[in-house]
């Protein structure tokens, strides 16, 4: 599977916050020399780092002022 593949491959599970992050994480892990099960920490990391923020918009969104009905 290529990159290409792969982002594809993530989305459709959506982790979209990973396929976004994919390619900046597979040249740090390359510059680095990570061990494979760090690139997997980073790549999870990132994906719940995400979601947090994202709830954390959302919770904030639905209960400001000018949301309220």
């Amino acid at each position: 599977m290529n990159l290409i593949e792969l982002q594809r491959a993530l989305r459709q599970l959506r982790l979209g916050g990973t396929a976004a992050v994919l390619e900046t994480r597979l040249r740090q892990a390359q510059t680095e020399a990570m061990a494979p099960i760090d690139l997997i920490s980073c790549l999870v990391s990132d994906e719940l780092t995400r979601r947090s923020e994202r709830l954390l918009d959302l919770w904030t969104t639905s209960t400001s002022p000018s949301t309220r009905r």
